[in-house]
């Protein structure tokens, strides 16, 4: 009966730490798991690694330099891509993005963009009949933003467009929404936009060249 009340202080004490290691490891669990979760995210809609041109002319013979990159032990696989800044304007509103040129038959081995395919198809990039509208796959949030679904069309407005006697007059070209994704990451879905590496080239007057190449590495 004497030491009832160093019991109590006793049980207190250990319910204290109980609670105070628990309280560690669900924060430190909970951590753990968000940063996962980001990389996830983050590595799903960017390679591991970008190669790029020392110029800002861009990369030439790029097939070639993929091949040797793909010889190097510990990558997986390559894939050129171009980027660029664009506008896209629909009917109901208009917005900055980041247009990315890819290879649709090459870009799912680098990153996770097919995964991330809510409708639609990397193929579609490619464009099914003769004399169509070039595709363009838009962020789930950036489609939102403009208003747009499957098949509707929106115009790509680049302000890199062609001198005339009236100064810089901005390019401008229709593509048709072939694919809608959702990476997770609301800076990706709201300002990310796809198309294949043929029509990028075309829209930017590249000729045969990419800005560079991602790889995805062991």
């Amino acid at each position: 009966r004497k030491q009832t009340f160093i019991s109590i202080i006793t049980v207190i004490s250990i319910v204290g730490v109980i609670v105070g290691v628990m309280a560690l490891i669900i924060v430190l669990a909970v951590m753990s798991g968000f940063e996962r979760s980001l990389k996830e995210k983050i590595l799903g809609t960017y390679a591991h690694l970008v190669l790029l041109k020392a110029s800002q002319e861009g990369m030439d013979h790029y097939e070639e330099v993929a091949k040797r990159v793909e010889g190097v032990k510990g990558v997986v696989s390559a894939s050129p891509f171009i980027f660029n800044q664009v506008m896209l304007s629909s009917e109901s509103n208009v917005s900055g993005v980041v247009l990315k040129g890819i290879d649709p038959d090459r870009v799912a081995r680098v990153t996770e963009l097919a995964q991330n395919l809510k409708a639609g198809r990397l193929q579609d990039l490619k464009g099914s009949e003769e004399g169509d509208l070039p595709g363009i796959i838009l962020g789930v949030e950036l489609a939102k933003h403009l208003s747009v679904s499957l098949n509707d069309t929106i115009q790509v407005i680049s302000p890199l467009g062609t001198m005339s006697p009236m100064g810089m007059v901005p390019k401008m070209k229709r593509f048709r929404v072939k694919g809608i994704f959702y990476s997770g990451m609301y800076e990706y879905d709201n300002t990310m936009a796809y198309v294949s590496l043929e029509s990028a080239q075309k829209f930017f007057a590249m000729g045969a060249r990419v800005t560079g190449i991602e790889i995805k590495t062991e």
